[in-house]
């Protein structure tokens, strides 16, 4: 019996997952709105579930913790027990339901949980008679639905992820080939080739996405823990849940967002009464905010806490040898990605500077990027901005000088060619004029110790991240490629110019622009 439900475990451990964090969802709505009683319905539903399951997977200890909570939960429907002297042991249990879910995935035995049912024993006023748990859920609500999806282990999807990666690197040699031989027929094979590789590649990326609220639903009890332990009434409002994001990006952000949240509610989110004198409301707000254009996802961190001390972090600053004198607003407030902290103590849940200095590495790790807005006495915001997928990227290729790179098409505005006499030379920078727009052109052969080539007609690619614009002049513009996205070595990864690198169908290895930092950097080279 035990062979063979053990090929069920890993359906039953991700489907137990969902059943908790659906039932945390619903006790932090009944815990906000108590004379609600459909939350507790809603638990009701999932934990009887999860008893079944459980107990049909020879789950003994988590049958029978879901069988006490199910008796807390009746009297709380029927107004025999106060809820408020529940809700802190109900999420009790639910964090043992999930850290024995934790052992059982490692082959290990379930948490014990006498504790847990002593404590909701205490809660309950009277016992009950036998058999009425047979009447607390009707048995037509239960119903089966066809299978329409199945559980794919990660591990399969990266395996098949890069199978086709290195169809796409085939796939590149033959357009060599083709090019060279002009053999109608390898054209028409590898023409058809490259539709097939497009298909499975679009489809095995849209396996790969996952909603981003994966991230976002952990962050609700989170929330409610930390304001409880600092005396602090906080809401938290999630929006965008539902954009998809690729399973690698889902696997980076989470840490970055735990920091961020932490920081608001620690630093950002003022005490009652305080918020009370400044004529706020007495329970503060963050909200996390998911959007997604074609190629890229947003997500924000915003609250409505005492904001940035702007003085307090400039004068930091100058005396760190950070900022000068007259910095901008702007710049003041992008010293606290370089490890400035006004923080006057030091706390167990988060602090600004040296962790803002991390969150941003481990933004600009995965190709994103991070800013701050703050407003005193407003809030801050922080808005994080990121590619949709780090595996598959559209790219065209420049060259510049002997050697090849690779700009990401999603960054490329326009390309455009224009004589060297109308590229204005200023005092430290050069710029053209396109459409009565002055744009900052930076020529990559004197960035990259090219020889220049002294070109009459100057080849320029505009590029966009944001509202900002920049010029890259090249040497050439050369052809527009799908490529697989690498790791870039330890030396070359110091270089804050790239983002990544791909290997040509020849074997040659062409470095990825980062046109993040080469527009936050804005250095134009004269």
């Amino acid at each position: 019996m035990a062979e063979d439900m053990a090929k069920y475990k890993d359906t039953y451990l991700s489907e137990a997952k969902e059943h908790i964090v659906s039932m945390e969802k619903l006790l932090l709505q009944f815990e906000k709105e108590p004379a609600r009683i459909e939350p507790i319905n809603g638990i009701f539903r999932e934990i009887h579930s999860l008893k079944s399951m459980s107990a049909a997977m020879d789950y003994h200890k988590a049958s029978q913790l879901c069988h006490e909570i199910e008796d807390v939960l009746e009297l709380i429907r029927k107004k025999k027990v106060h809820p408020e002297g529940c809700t802190d042991v109900l999420f009790e249990c639910f964090d043992t339901l999930e850290m024995s879910l934790k052992e059982v995935s490692r082959n290990k035995e379930e948490l014990e949980i006498d504790n847990l049912v002593q404590k909701l024993k205490e809660l309950s006023t009277g016992k009950k008679e036998p058999g009425s748990k047979n009447q607390r859920l009707n048995a037509g609500e239960i119903t089966v639905e066809k299978m329409q999806s199945i559980e794919v282990k990660v591990e399969r999807l990266d395996i098949i992820m890069n199978l086709a990666e290195e169809l796409l690197n085939s796939k590149m040699r033959f357009d060599r080939l083709k090019e060279e031989l002009k053999n109608p027929e390898l054209t028409a094979a590898v023409d058809s080739l490259e539709r097939v590789i497009t298909d499975m590649q679009y489809n095995i990326m849209q396996a790969r996405m996952v909603p981003v609220g994966f991230v976002f639903n952990r962050f609700p009890r989170m929330v409610r823990d930390l304001a409880k332990s600092q005396n602090k009434e906080v809401d938290l409002q999630i929006q965008g849940a539902d954009i998809e994001l690729d399973r690698g990006v889902i696997d980076e952000i989470g840490e970055t967002l735990i920091h961020l949240i932490r920081n608001a509610i620690d630093h950002g989110i003022e005490m009652p009464e305080i918020r009370k004198k400044a004529g706020k409301p007495l329970q503060g707000t963050i909200s996390l905010t998911g959007a997604s254009t074609k190629d890229f996802a947003m997500i924000k961190v915003a609250d409505d806490g005492a904001g940035l001390d702007l003085d307090d972090i400039k004068n930091t600053a100058i005396k760190r040898g950070i900022l000068y004198a007259g910095a901008s607003k702007e710049e003041i407030i992008n010293s606290i990605f370089s490890g400035v902290s006004t923080t006057k103590q030091v706390t167990t849940v988060s602090g600004r500077g040296f962790g803002l200095d991390i969150v941003k590495n481990k933004v600009k790790s995965f190709g994103g990027t991070i800013k701050a807005e703050s407003e005193p006495k407003k809030g801050t915001t922080f808005t994080i901005e990121m590619p949709l997928t780090l595996a598959i990227i559209k790219t065209m290729f420049v060259k510049v000088g002997a050697k090849l790179y690779a700009i990401p098409l999603v960054n490329i505005e326009k390309l455009v060619t224009v004589d060297q006499k109308d590229i204005k030379g200023m005092l430290n920078y050069e710029a053209i004029v396109l459409n009565e727009e002055e744009i900052l052109i930076t020529r990559l052969d004197r960035l990259f110790g090219e020889p220049s080539l002294g070109l009459a007609k100057q080849p320029i690619a505009i590029v966009r991240r944001g509202e900002v614009k920049l010029g890259l002049a090249v040497d050439a513009l050369s052809m527009t490629q799908e490529v697989v996205v690498k790791p870039l070595n330890k030396l070359v990864r110091e270089n804050a110019y790239f983002a990544g690198s791909t290997i040509m169908g020849s074997g040659e290895v062409v470095l990825i622009l980062d046109i993040a930092n080469l527009i936050l950097t804005k250095r134009p080279i004269v």
